[in-house]
C-alpha cells in the first residue's frame, strides 16, 4: 500500500502516532480529520496554519449565511409570491445552517503557528477557493447528477481504451469524490487516493464512500420555480466502496514518494491551479509510476483576463511533450455540466481529454519541490522588484488613500474630484466618476461588515 509522505522532506510519515501522521525528520505532527466514517489526513507544509485558514473561511461561510438569514426575515414588508418565496428560503437557510455545523464539525484548528510559517515554507491556500465554493458540485457528485455522472464515466474509460488495468490510482483534484468513486468502480484498481484541497469535499467524500447518507440542501443560482429557491437534497453513492483513501493537502506539494502512481487523473484542475503549468506537469510526471499515464480532462477556458494566457489544445499537447510524457490520445467531447433539475442555467461543456504516458527516454530533470512566494518575500532582505503590475498597484492605492483621506463629513463627491483636479492628478470630469466608483465600492463593503457586526 502506499504511504504518506511529508510534504517537506519526503519521509514516511507515522500513521501510528496519536497525534496525527508523524514526521520524525521535521519533528511535525500532521492532523487527522475526523468524521462518523473515519479520519482524512490533512497533510499541509505548515498544517496547522493552513487547518487554521480553513476556519476561518467556514466561518466566513458561515457568517454570508447568517447575513442571507436576517435578509430573508425582511418579509413583512413585501407580500404575495415573494413572500411566500422569502418564508421558504428563510426555513431551508436555518435548515443549512445546522447541516454545514454537522459537516464542520471535524474541522478543529488548534494552536496555529505564527503566520511567518506560510511566509518561510513559500506556500499558500489559493485565496479564490472558499468553503462552499463547490457546493453545486457535491449535489451533482451524490444527488441529481447520475446521467451527467455517467457520460463522463463512459468518455473517460473510452479514452482509456486499452491500457492496462492501473494498480495504483491517483485523482487530483477530487472534489467531494464522484469522479474517484466511479473510476474505482470502473477500473477496480487494489488502491485510489482523492487529494483535494478543501476539507470539507474530502470529508463529505470519505463519507459518501463509506455509504452514509448526508441532508444537504442546494441552492440554485437561477431556480425554475419559487420551491427551487432551496431545495432539501439526500446525498448518497450508489453503493459503499473500500480502497478508496481521502487526503487533504497542496496538489503541489503532494506527500507521495516519487513515481507511485501507474494512472494520476486530473479533471477540471489545470485550468484553475494556482501555478505555471509547466510546474503543474512536473508534479504530475513527479507523481506518475515509469510507463504510467496522465489522464487530463475538463476546460481549457484558463483562468485569468489576459487574452495571451488562454492556451490552446495545440498548445497544451506541446507542453504535455516537453514535460517527459508522450501524448497517446487527445479529443474534445461535448458534455453536460451542473444540469441541476431545480436551475435554469443548463451548461453544456467542450470539454478537452488527453492520455499521456510517461516516457523515461525523454524524462525532464528533477526539479524540486514547488514554492508559490519567490525568496524577496520570504527572506526580507533582497530588493523587491518593481514590475509593470506592481508599479499599478501602487499608483492606485496611492489615489485611494488620498481620497479617503478627503473624507472629512463636509466635502462632496464634486468638492472631492476637484481637489483632485488641483493636484493635477486627473481632469475633474474623469475624477467625478472614478471617486463615485471608488466610493460605491467602499460604501459596499462597509455595509457587508455592519450587517455582519449587527449579527
Amino acid at each position: 500500500m502506499i504511504s504518506l509522505c511529508c510534504p517537506r522532506c519526503d519521509t514516511v510519515l507515522n500513521l501510528q502516532a496519536q497525534a496525527g501522521a508523524l514526521c520524525t525528520a521535521c519533528k511535525i505532527s500532521f492532523p487527522m480529520l475526523s468524521c462518523p466514517t473515519g479520519r482524512v489526513p490533512f497533510i499541509w507544509s505548515e498544517p496547522q496554519a493552513c487547518l487554521l485558514d480553513w476556519q476561518n473561511r467556514f466561518n466566513a461561510a458561515l457568517a454570508d449565511l447568517e447575513t442571507q438569514i436576517s435578509t430573508t426575515q425582511l418579509i413583512e414588508s413585501v407580500g404575495g409570491a415573494t413572500r411566500q418565496r422569502l418564508a421558504h428560503l428563510n426555513t431551508a437557510l436555518n435548515r443549512h445552517q445546522q447541516e454545514l455545523a454537522e459537516l464542520f464539525s471535524g474541522l478543529q484548528a488548534g494552536d496555529a503557528l505564527a503566520r511567518e510559517t506560510h511566509l518561510a515554507l513559500r506556500t499558500q491556500l489559493p485565496s479564490h477557493h472558499g468553503a462552499l465554493s463547490y457546493a453545486q458540485n457535491i449535489h451533482r457528485d451524490w444527488n441529481w447528477g447520475e446521467d451527467e455522472n455517467r457520460q463522463v464515466l463512459d468518455h473517460l474509460t473510452d479514452v482509456l481504451g486499452g491500457i492496462k488495468k492501473p494498480v495504483r490510482l491517483l485523482v487530483l483534484g477530487c472534489g467531494a469524490g464522484r469522479l474517484a468513486y466511479d473510476l474505482h468502480r470502473s477500473l477496480n484498481p487494489e488502491e485510489t487516493w482523492a487529494v483535494d484541497s478543501n476539507p470539507l469535499l474530502c470529508l463529505l467524500g470519505q463519507r459518501m464512500c463509506a455509504g452514509e447518507e448526508l441532508a444537504f440542501t442546494e441552492f440554485p443560482l437561477a431556480p425554475v420555480s419559487a420551491e427551487d429557491c432551496a431545495v432539501a437534497r439526500t446525498l448518497a453513492a450508489p453503493e459503499p466502496l473500500e480502497g478508496i483513501h481521502f487526503v487533504c493537502a497542496d496538489a503541489m506539494r503532494l506527500p507521495f514518494a516519487p513515481g507511485q502512481f501507474d494512472l494520476v487523473v486530473t479533471p477540471w484542475l489545470i485550468d484553475v491551479i494556482d501555478a505555471a503549468l509547466s510546474d503543474f506537469m512536473q508534479v504530475i510526471y513527479r507523481a506518475t509510476a515509469p510507463n504510467g499515464y496522465w489522464l487530463n480532462h475538463g476546460s481549457l477556458a484558463f483562468s485569468g483576463n489576459q487574452a495571451a494566457n488562454r492556451m490552446t489544445c495545440e498548445e497544451l499537447l506541446e507542453k504535455t511533450d516537453s514535460a517527459g510524457f508522450s501524448v497517446q490520445s487527445s479529443a474534445d467531447e461535448l458534455l453536460p455540466y451542473l444540469q441541476s433539475p431545480a436551475s435554469r442555467h443548463r451548461r453544456v461543456e467542450l470539454t478537452h481529454t488527453q492520455l499521456a504516458q510517461r516516457d523515461n527516454a525523454q524524462a525532464p530533470e528533477r526539479q524540486p519541490r514547488h514554492q508559490h512566494l519567490p525568496e524577496w518575500l520570504v527572506s526580507g532582505r533582497t530588493p523587491i522588484p518593481l514590475s509593470p503590475g506592481l508599479q499599478t498597484q501602487i499608483t492606485t492605492t496611492k489615489i485611494h488613500a488620498f481620497i479617503m483621506s478627503l473624507i472629512d463629513g463636509k466635502r462632496s463627491v464634486l468638492d472631492m474630484a476637484r481637489v483632485l483636479e488641483e493636484q493635477r492628478l486627473m481632469p475633474v470630469d474623469q475624477a467625478t466618476m472614478a471617486v463615485r466608483q471608488f466610493l460605491t465600492t467602499m460604501l459596499e463593503e462597509a455595509r457587508r461588515f455592519e450587517g455582519q457586526n449587527n449579527h
